[in-house]
């Protein structure tokens, strides 16, 4: 039996120039820490090895400040080895920071650089790092059949997984790494594990293949993030996998109604999500405001909200003004179809002045030509 510890995609150095210089800065830590508290379960755990599939730095050269706090935080504990592996992001070379003595002088960490098996207490290890971000080659096709041995073989790569992932539906910037490795494959040709890097997300694919995710989230929209696993293989029987949450912060992407609010209500709503503990906020206001609102109210909201968060952003593009009966129809000259359409709305209001549903109507009919494109800008 080994006990394990998987991770991946620590991302260390990561820019994120979307977010503010006060969320950078706390991004920056919580990276760290959750690095820490990746290393303190593994000590609680009792975890035989660490084993990090790629992409551990965001760049394969960061900055000095980060290199130094990063090994000052693995030389701090150094009980467990820890083996790593490049991912796309870090690629191993000359100037790369897995050639820095900083670095090179963590000897419990080891690097693998090569597709070469190594074996280790309890295991063999098949390491299959990123030697190209262009490689095209499956990276099952490096493993040989182990199907007729009673060692416990654990392989740890970088890669999409074509058992269950269609790549021509991925976003154009991942499909730009064209990494690939089908673990059907891999569990075929009698492999106990497979430790997967590149997505973010906790996944479990096979019963015996696992992508464990960031430690820390990296951005919004980014699910079940903030992971490490702590893996028990036992030959013959399926491994016993563990969930463990290290990351520091909490992200959330809301949807706000303006419609009918007041600047009070909106605040109130977003301040619970203070009240639960997130630190990252992207809020989308949605729906209608007068244009006093939008000149006068939107701005308060924003002052009042970012000192609330780590990070506070509010985002307009599905807000929109108001509908003025009383000026709108003086700002757009409607074409002759469409005139007699209102022409006959305010008639029957001339007769009607006070009938909700017809100024209903009449509203929603210069907001359908506004949603249309049929008259432009916003009102």
């Amino acid at each position: 039996m080994v006990k394990l510890l998987a991770t991946a995609d620590w991302q260390l150095d990561m820019k994120a120039n979307r977010l503010s210089e006060e969320g950078r800065e706390a991004l920056y830590q919580a990276r760290l820490d959750a690095l820490s508290a990746l290393l303190k379960v593994a000590k609680e755990e009792s975890v035989d090895y660490i084993l990090a599939a790629g992409d551990l730095f965001e760049v394969a050269n960061p900055r000095s400040q980060l290199v130094k706090d990063t090994a000052r935080i693995l030389q701090e504990n150094s009980s467990i080895p820890i083996h790593a592996i490049p991912g796309n992001h870090d690629l191993y070379g000359p100037g790369s920071v897995w050639e820095d003595t900083r670095i090179t002088n963590i000897k419990h960490l080891i690097i693998h650089n090569e597709y070469s098996p190594i074996e280790l207490k309890g295991f063999v290890l098949h390491p299959l790092p990123v030697k190209s971000k262009h490689e095209l080659t499956p990276y099952n096709d490096y493993l040989e059949d182990v199907s007729k041995e009673e060692r416990i073989n654990v392989v740890m790569a970088h890669a999409h997984d074509t058992s269950y992932m269609d790549l021509g539906k991925i976003s154009s910037h991942e499909i730009e790494t064209k990494l690939k490795i089908d673990t059907s494959i891999v569990q075929k040709k009698g492999y106990d594990f497979c430790i997967l890097g590149h997505w973010h997300s906790w996944t479990a694919v096979q019963k015996n293949s696992l992508y464990p995710g960031t430690h820390e989230q990296t951005k919004f929209g980014e699910r079940d993030a903030g992971y490490v696993a702590v893996i028990e293989i036992n030959a013959d029987k399926d491994p016993i996998i563990t969930k463990h949450k290290v990351g520091q912060l909490s992200w959330e992407k809301i949807e706000v109604e303006i419609t009918g609010r007041e600047e009070d209500e909106v605040i109130n709503t977003i301040r619970e999500k203070k009240e639960d503990g997130i630190a990252f906020l992207s809020v989308d206001l949605v729906g209608e405001c007068d244009i006093n609102f939008r000149a006068d109210s939107i701005p308060r909201i924003t002052e009042a909200c970012e000192p609330m968060f780590k990070h506070f952003e509010l985002n307009l593009e599905n807000t929109e003004i108001s509908i003025d009966l009383d000026t709108i129809g003086n700002l757009h000259q409607l074409p002759p179809l469409l005139s007699d359409i209102q022409n006959e709305i305010l008639s029957e209001l001339g007769e009607k002045p006070d009938d909700e549903n017809l100024l209903a109507e009449l509203e929603e009919f210069w907001r359908n030509l506004r949603n249309s494109g049929l008259i432009g800008g916003k009102f």
